[in-house]
């Protein structure tokens, strides 16, 4: 949709209903390619045109998703259910992971983010890691971070070698940012704060007495525990997946032309940086103890869904 001003109403609207933008706008978007494919015809939006572009529609289609009226009743429940009941080959034009839309983000140009949405533990969440060091290219950064032998590859957004690596490490850190309170936007993108400012920040403020080390730690330990959780759901690797038009298609234009996501490449790094089993895509029984995490290792064994390396 080019009428910016209609896109800034839109997230009016969603803010003000209290919904989340990102899903809203890959629903919408969902239900304009399905009208365009033929998909969804009137009959099925009560009239209303779904036209790729359509902003009028847009604006009156969120506030019948916030109202639950009519075609918008459906779309409430986002698009991965409404594919699920509309069927006819709707599910494939469905951009989300473990049911949640994916964000703005291109996987097939920028490679990191692709990753980074198939593993993060609330379904697509391009915020969950975070990794926007290779978005433009932030050597300096990478280089501090990461160690110069990573060069150049881990700072090439195109290139899926070391993604796992950047995206175990930036879920770690990214979770001790959300549990400290402090804005992701100030420790993401250079300059910015990393673990250094984070512990100084905590011993003014809370007198506690910890190294790097632990608040890595800490990190890891919040990472698995929500992989623990979502192990005990029943998630493991085969839902660490993206749409298949991003694995299986090639970007068509721009300067990610021809590229694709070389997501299992990505994950089996991933998972070894995790110490992680590979075939499962879960925590092990010795990475849990190492993180101090015994008696959830001891909770996902009596209900044998834990391996042992």
């Amino acid at each position: 949709i080019s009428n910016v001003e209609a896109v800034l109403y839109a997230h009016h609207l969603c803010d003000a209903y209290g919904m989340d933008g990102i899903s809203v706008g890959a629903t919408i978007s969902w239900a304009m390619e399905c009208y365009e494919r033929g998909i969804l015809t009137k009959k099925d939006t009560g009239g209303l045109d779904l036209s790729w572009g359509n902003h009028e529609s847009m604006i009156q289609l969120i506030h019948m998703i916030a109202q639950r009226k009519g075609f918008g009743d459906l779309l409430a429940e986002g698009s991965y259910r409404a594919a699920q009941k509309i069927g006819k080959e709707s599910q494939k034009y469905v951009m989300a992971v473990k049911k949640q839309e994916i964000a703005g983000q291109e996987p097939r140009a920028q490679k990191s983010m692709g990753l980074a949405s198939a593993t993060a533990a609330r379904g697509a969440d391009h915020l969950y890691a975070f990794p926007v060091l290779d978005e433009v290219g932030f050597e300096k950064a990478i280089e501090e971070r990461f160690g110069k032998e990573y060069l150049p590859e881990i700072g090439d957004r195109l290139s899926p070698k070391y993604k796992g690596l950047m995206v175990k490490e930036c879920e770690d850190f990214m979770a001790v940012v959300e549990s400290v309170g402090v804005c992701k936007y100030g420790t993401a993108i250079p300059p910015v704060f990393y673990y250094g400012d984070i512990l100084a920040a905590l011993r003014v403020t809370t007198g506690m007495k910890l190294d790097e080390k632990d608040l890595r730690k800490t990190g890891e330990r919040i990472v698995n525990l929500n992989r623990a959780f979502n192990a005990r759901e029943g998630i493991s690797r085969r839902d660490d997946q993206l749409p298949q038009r991003l694995t299986k298609d090639p970007s068509p234009k721009g300067p990610a032309k021809g590229q694709i996501v070389e997501l299992d490449q990505m994950l089996d790094e991933y998972y070894r940086c995790r110490g992680w089993d590979i075939v499962t895509g879960l925590p092990t029984k010795e990475k849990l103890e190492s993180l101090d995490l015994g008696d959830v290792a001891e909770d996902l064994k009596k209900l044998k869904i834990l391996r042992s390396r």
